[in-house]
């Protein structure tokens, strides 16, 4: 049997004894750039004073978890339901720039798999009038990204070992003429993001231990030229984001050997990783999906506390010059099982 994705599986496993469990308790008794995603920044939205907000797609309750962060020390509180509704198992989840709608993609085969959006309230961060996006060819999605002019999405397809690329209509959110983006080779793409013109697509493969980039046209979304970034110290490579200039990658080796965060100096022409090295993350668990705040300046990521029982959210400071990352720790999130991405909300900071 070809090893594909033992978190998924193991989230499906978990999800099963989840809601076993449930049902019998109740018997028993009278629960950057472009639109923003765990893979890439906090987009960032000039003369605004908002509240940053975190959103966690939280698989086995089919929930989002809305937190308050604070923007100093990553701290998470007041943790609640968001409100979505239409979710089966939500992994990557993505913001627009205002803000004001939301996309998760939901993990699953063929017809249980699905993308949906929901209406965001800029006031109060929760989610209203969810509805499916029709998105076609979807087959075990992971994470998406949006272009810089908001008009195409990528999806990682885990189980179609592919990325699917579908234009979007701004207006209503819809995507249309859904399609293989076209990247041979890829077995199970994890993580994607884009540099900040939007003309360069990288996509981590948690099966081959390698991360991909491509040429992208940033007006029709065509991808073309993919090869290896030759990044080094890649183990089962999932999260992957750039700083805000595009010359730094920090990739999440999602590894029970080797629980590291990865930064290499990217070469903004050719889109090739040099230089990679062990960011200094410590205390952490089998981190997988990871957004960076606006600034650059903290990394937050999903990270095991006791597999299969339960996961969290991890906040470290970086160092904007180096990449260097310290402080780890746990951000205090609650409400959470098994959550699937991570993303935050459009802030002035």
């Amino acid at each position: 049997m070809q090893l594909l994705n033992i978190r998924r599986i193991m989230c499906h496993t978990f999800l099963v004894v989840y809601l076993s469990t449930s049902l019998a308790l109740a018997a028993s008794s009278p629960i950057q750039t472009p639109w923003n995603t765990g893979a890439n920044h906090s987009p960032q939205t000039p003369a605004m004073a908002r509240t940053l907000w975190a959103y966690i797609s939280d698989q086995p309750s089919s929930k989002i978890i809305q937190c308050t962060a604070d923007p100093t020390s990553g701290t998470f509180s007041h943790c609640s339901d968001a409100g979505a509704t239409g979710l089966s198992s939500p992994t990557g989840i993505a913001l627009n720039r205002a803000g004001t709608r939301a996309f998760v993609v939901n993990y699953g085969k063929h017809a249980k798999a699905k993308a949906v959006q929901c209406t965001v309230n800029p006031t109060s961060g929760k989610f209203s009038n969810c509805s499916d996006t029709h998105a076609k060819g979807l087959n075990g999605p992971g994470s998406l990204i949006f272009n810089h002019n908001e008009t195409r999405v990528f999806i990682t397809n885990s189980g179609g070992h592919s990325v699917i690329q579908c234009a979007v209509d701004p207006t209503s959110g819809t995507f249309s003429s859904c399609a293989n983006a076209g990247l041979d080779g890829i077995k199970t793409p994890e993580g994607l993001t884009l540099n900040p013109t939007g003309t360069r697509l990288f996509i981590t493969d948690w099966y081959r231990k390698k991360i991909t980039q491509c040429k992208v046209d940033p007006t029709t979304g065509k991808v073309s030229s993919c090869a290896s970034t030759g990044a080094t110290r890649i183990i089962s490579p999932n999260g992957i984001v750039l700083n805000s200039d595009g010359t730094r990658a920090f990739v999440v080796n999602y590894s029970y050997s080797k629980n590291q965060v990865i930064q290499c100096t990217v070469d903004p022409t050719s889109g090739k990783f040099s230089h990679c090295s062990d960011t200094g993350a410590n205390s952490l668990k089998n981190p997988h999906s990871m957004v960076l705040n606006a600034a650059g300046t903290r990394a937050f990521m999903l990270v095991d506390i006791h597999y299969g029982e339960k996961e969290n959210v991890a906040t470290c400071a970086v160092n904007p010059s180096t990449g260097a990352f310290s402080n780890c720790k746990q951000t205090g999130a609650t409400k959470l099982l098994l959550p699937g991405g991570i993303t935050l909300s459009p802030t002035g900071a």
